[in-house]
């Protein structure tokens, strides 16, 4: 038995809803929330912006949640009905049901929670393991993606650097404390990013991930981004783009951007300089101008 990702204690969890909750009503767009019964489990959803706009599906990076998202939702909600979902399984606001320990899950999972939320098709935005996520979604279900846009995507062409993974087993699982998560945090940001991660809007939303590590148990066994053979995006007709860092810390960067231009010819990808893997919070005014140009594609 995988075992089921779960809180610790009531208490762990009351600690990581009020930031989360803090973070909510601090957003600096209205936002809806909402909990969605999947035979996974409860997924929390948030969503913003005129109902009547395109929808825009955005999914986080692991141990992140939908408040990850609040930083740009002034830009993405400017066009879109933006819906941000908390990944069941993860350190989120949904509680998970049964163990989801494979790709397919992930697939299964989100088109449950789609169907029910009545999003027919949207464009897709993922951020780090999200963006994993999201590549998955729209190898099995192209017909219904408008778009999709990979920032920093986890895992996809190239394998995780493995003094970064032993760095996260020993900061986040073998005794955590406040002081190690939060300089493992830092490992994925650059000196400007690490800034902005203790200022608002960001200061919330890195509180959380450390609380939040503290007090989540995840199962032993869960999904994790490996390669994929990216044949079936590349022949897919909706637009593509990635945001890559230079200077990534979870894989080599330039090598993941070369890899994604040999296997995806017709995408656009985006190399940033003085960015690492948390690339919103390094250069937060490139990745938004870059959204920006890429939603506005037919």
């Amino acid at each position: 038995m995988a075992g089921i990702s779960r809180f610790r204690s009531a208490e762990a969890r009351d600690d990581f809803c009020r930031l989360y909750n803090q973070a909510v009503a601090d957003s600096p767009i209205p936002l809806s929330e909402s909990d969605i019964d999947t035979s996974w489990g409860r997924t929390h959803v948030l969503a913003a912006g005129d109902p009547s706009s395109p929808p825009l599906v955005a999914i986080h990076g692991k141990s992140f949640n939908a408040t990850s998202w609040l930083s740009m939702l002034p830009v993405l909600a400017a066009g879109h009905r933006v819906t941000m979902i908390d990944v069941v399984g993860d350190l989120t606001k949904s509680v998970a049901a049964k163990p989801i320990s494979k790709a397919s899950h992930i697939v299964a999972w989100l088109d449950e929670t789609l169907r029910a939320l009545e999003v027919e098709r949207a464009a897709f935005a993922g951020m780090s393991f999200g963006g994993w996520m999201a590549a998955q979604y729209a190898m099995a279900f192209p017909g219904r993606v408008d778009q999709l846009a990979l920032i920093c995507p986890a895992g996809l062409v190239s394998s995780l650097q493995l003094g970064w993974l032993l760095h996260a087993y020993g900061a986040t699982a073998v005794r955590p404390t406040p002081a190690g998560v939060s300089a493992f945090l830092d490992t994925m940001a650059t000196p400007a990013g690490r800034q902005r991660l203790r200022a608002d809007p960001w200061r919330l939303v890195r509180e959380q991930f450390i609380v939040g590590t503290l007090g989540f148990k995840p199962a032993l066994i869960s999904v994790r981004p490996t390669r994929c053979d990216l044949r079936a995006l590349a022949a897919a007709e909706f637009p593509i783009m990635a945001i890559i860092g230079k200077q990534e810390s979870l894989h080599d960067g330039p090598k993941m951007a070369s890899r994604l231009r040999r296997q995806l010819p017709a995408a656009h990808i985006a190399e940033i300089d003085g960015a690492n893997h948390i690339v919103p919070a390094d250069q937060p005014q490139i990745v938004e101008r870059l959204l920006v140009d890429f939603l506005r594609l037919p």
